[in-house]
């Protein structure tokens, strides 16, 4: 360009002929040359100072709204498992329209991880050369929604950033998090759908990032442990997603060792006090001590409530097998109705279930459900929708269990409720989960359901006056019960790596004992939890059964019971 520039100024010099014209020309000629290197200097230092000036418009504006990803390339964790991900990323970028990405997906399950690793392959250079020296820049909008005190300021605001990145680097293209209603937005931008991966691809994200943390806290990490951070997370932390929960767990546990100076090695242990600090869920392994606490629990709830045997056998059965883990997955660890006159201990067994479980009678959330006798009742319990009143303050049965996954929940009188509620109760006894208000599932998993009723109390004080026997005083008791709640509602009520051979005299046995055509599989299902998997239980706590035995089930010689024999020790019990 400077020669260019030099030859169209010779062709400006004046026309003269003769050797004065030709002295004159060559003086002309030096005075033009100094002339043009002149000009082209200051030429060069406009154009430097115009890029500097841009530059440090792009970065201040940079400082002040945005973040340099690609900049941040070499410290950022390793993305593991998210390669189809980035490459579909990658392949909208490069298209000739509609080149703008939105990664769609629950909050922490590593989407702005996939941003990471689109920034990390440009670093690298292995990237399309459409997007080779492409910078990553991560927009707050936050900062620029700041201080906009007029209507159009975070407009102007939000295109003079574009402007002066775009003036700085080239052309801009956008990836989001989210979509906005508006279709004709939609349509321009391409999703990018990220899922929550399962717990086998966050044991190896983990394990990628493991050497990370062992730098970092100058500590060990064993491979158990981050198998215990995986399915502690999955078991018991609900509302959050994997990668993001598992990886807190191994960061806190960390930091835990860390402060406390002691043993350099991370243990399951660690994770588990983490979880149970987080949520107050006692998920200590079962050692000794746990082991003989619950085989004895039954004895503890009978000290405090006394004449009630078989309401405290049988929620003290369905604890045990949750605790050993041979519950039904996904649903509440015990769901029980207590029937009975005013007085005789429903609420009362209840508070003692929640002190032997968690230290405390508050761990007992109690829902008076005579308060619940209208038709918005529903709204009340697991929140109103949104733009309804009230749809910022939630439910008040799933913001409690929320905050408080693991509780004894007590729904007093319940046969008061209006018929709405107890449609409720059907998805949360059956799935475990309440979807609330405001979209979110709300997890009951871990809590124990104890509902009371005073349906049918009058044959019950018959049975115990003499008038009748006990048995004939059940009956009418239950007769009346079926009339008030629904099949569906009492069927969904409670009544480890074993192996279990099962005689083909057994299923006579448990057809006989819990068949009911009024209610279908349920109560037989019930039966086998009440029973067998009680025993099993048992054998497991108290040792005689272990990981890899096999347990054989035959029927007792009278056909109305079952017998135990354990493969490995050869001990029959009868039950």
């Amino acid at each position: 360009m400077a020669w260019s520039l030099f030859d169209g100024i010779i062709t400006l010099g004046r026309g003269t002929t003769g050797s004065s014209a030709v002295r004159g020309d060559k003086s002309s000629i030096h005075s033009v040359e100094a002339s043009a290197g002149e000009v082209l200097c200051a030429g060069a230092l406009a154009a430097v100072c115009w890029a500097a000036w841009r530059y440090f418009q792009y970065s201040r504006c940079l400082r002040t709204y945005g973040r340099d990803v690609t900049a941040l390339a070499g410290k950022a964790d390793p993305v593991i498992g998210r390669d189809d991900e980035i490459d579909r990323l990658i392949r909208i970028l490069c298209r000739r329209t509609k080149n703008c990405a939105a990664l769609v997906g629950a909050a922490g399950v590593g989407k702005t991880a996939i941003v990471e690793g689109l920034a990390q392959r440009i670093v690298a250079g292995k990237v399309p050369s459409k997007l080779a020296g492409a910078r990553v820049i991560e927009l707050n909008l936050a900062a620029i929604v700041a201080g906009t005190t007029y209507v159009g300021m975070f407009e102007e605001r939000m295109t003079d950033f574009v402007k002066k990145v775009e003036a700085a680097r080239g052309k801009v293209k956008f990836v989001d998090f989210a979509i906005e209603k508006d279709p004709a937005l939609k349509r321009r931008f391409q999703k990018v759908h990220v899922k929550e991966p399962n717990t086998h691809s966050t044991i190896a994200i983990l394990q990628g990032l493991k050497p990370r943390y062992e730098k970092h806290y100058g500590l060990e990490i064993r491979d158990a442990t981050i198998d215990a951070a995986v399915h502690l997370a999955d078991r018991y932390i609900s509302g959050r997603r994997f990668p993001d929960k598992a990886i807190d767990l191994i960061d806190e546990a960390c930091t835990t060792i860390e402060l406390g100076r002691g043993n350099s090695v991370v243990v399951p242990d660690h994770i588990a006090q983490v979880v149970s600090g987080w949520t107050g869920i006692p998920i200590t392994t079962l050692n000794e001590e746990e082991s003989i606490k619950l085989i004895h629990l039954a004895d503890r709830l009978h000290e405090r409530v006394v004449g009630q045997n078989e309401a405290v056998n049988l929620v003290a059965e369905a604890v045990l097998r949750s605790r050993v883990g041979l519950h039904q997955a996904g649903q509440p660890i015990g769901s029980f109705l207590f029937l009975g006159t005013t007085g005789v201990g429903k609420t009362e067994l209840a508070k003692a279930l929640a002190e032997q479980l968690f230290g405390s009678e508050k761990m007992m959330l109690r829902f008076d459900m005579s308060e619940y006798v209208c038709p918005e009742s529903v709204l009340r319990l697991v929140g109103a929708p949104p733009s309804n009143h009230g749809y910022e303050d939630g439910g008040q049965l799933t913001e409690k269990v929320r905050r408080r996954p693991y509780s004894v929940i007590l729904f007093d009188e319940v046969e008061k409720a209006y018929p709405s509620v107890l449609n409720v109760f059907l998805q949360l006894l059956d799935d475990g989960v309440l979807t609330d208000g405001k979209g979110h599932n709300v997890d009951f998993k871990n809590t124990i359901i104890i509902m009371t009723s005073n349906v049918g109390a009058e044959h019950l004080n018959v049975g115990v006056a003499g008038e009748k026997t006990t048995t004939a005083s059940r009956n009418l008791l239950m007769k009346q019960v079926k009339k008030c709640f629904k099949p569906e509602f009492l069927s969904r009520l409670t009544g480890k790596g074993i192996s279990v051979v099962i005689d083909d005299a057994v299923l006579d046995v448990i057809l006989s004992e819990s068949h009911d055509p009024a209610y279908g599989a349920r109560p037989i299902k019930r039966w086998i939890e009440k029973n067998i998997m009680t025993i099993i239980s048992k054998m497991l706590v108290n040792a005689e059964a272990t990981e890899g035995s096999t347990i054989s089930i035959d029927s007792t010689s009278d056909k109305k019971g079952l017998k135990y024999e354990l493969a490995q020790k050869k001990n029959v019990t009868d039950y």
